[in-house]
């Protein structure tokens, strides 16, 4: 069933273009089943065609991915106790494993708002971290930006590699499932590495 479904959303990327490119990401985002390192790298791959242009594909697809986080966000907001009523009505139909927003939610409180803008390179977590976002009430205006920030980083990587790699795009997917950790691990580093370096700035400056 939910190999069809990814089917069907691929046939709609090369049948509707952007608008298909959106509607994929847009679901992808908040049903964890659907996994991006199919959408994206298939998305490039359309765009090395000539058939649509990969920097407005990375664009539609990023704020398709930014839109498809905010119905879990706003769910959020409205408490943790209105969020497990949700998944015990709902989470089924979204294949949505209770153990795995409980990581999710212990993943916010380790390591608060950064893991929003993180969450988005971590399978699963990417699908489910706007719930602790928003029972936290995270600014909206910070979840936002480190979302898009995280989703861009995301989607230019897994799109601009299909989009290289053209008829071999299915590469991108097995090499992110078997490197995935290390993957993970590589961008860690940098964006602690970004992090130390504005805060040894910000001492120099002082």
């Amino acid at each position: 069933m939910i190999q069809t479904f990814i089917d069907w959303l691929v046939n709609i990327i090369t049948t509707l273009g952007y608008p298909g490119v959106a509607l994929s990401v847009f679901i992808e985002s908040f049903f964890a089943p659907i996994p991006s390192e199919i959408i994206l790298p298939f998305s490039g791959f359309v765009a090395s065609t000539g058939a649509l242009n990969i920097y407005l594909v990375i664009t539609v697809a990023t704020i398709a991915a930014y839109l498809g986080t905010l119905p879990f966000y706003f769910i959020g907001r409205w408490g943790e106790k209105f969020v497990t009523k949700f998944l015990d009505r709902y989470g089924k139909y979204l294949f949505i494993d209770r153990e795995e927003v409980d990581w999710a939610f212990g993943l916010f409180e380790k390591h608060g708002k950064k893991i929003v803008l993180l969450g988005r390179l971590i399978p699963i977590v990417r699908s489910l971290i706007s719930f602790p976002a928003g029972v936290a009430k995270m600014d909206f205006f910070v979840f936002s930006i480190f979302t898009l920030i995280g989703a861009l980083m995301w989607n230019t990587i897994l799109t601009y590699s299909g989009y290289l790699l053209a008829d071999n795009w299915e590469v991108v997917g097995e090499f992110i499932a078997k490197y995935e950790k290390i993957i993970l691990g590589v961008f860690v580093v940098v964006f602690v590495l970004y992090l130390l370096r504005g805060y040894l700035k910000r001492r120099r400056a002082k």
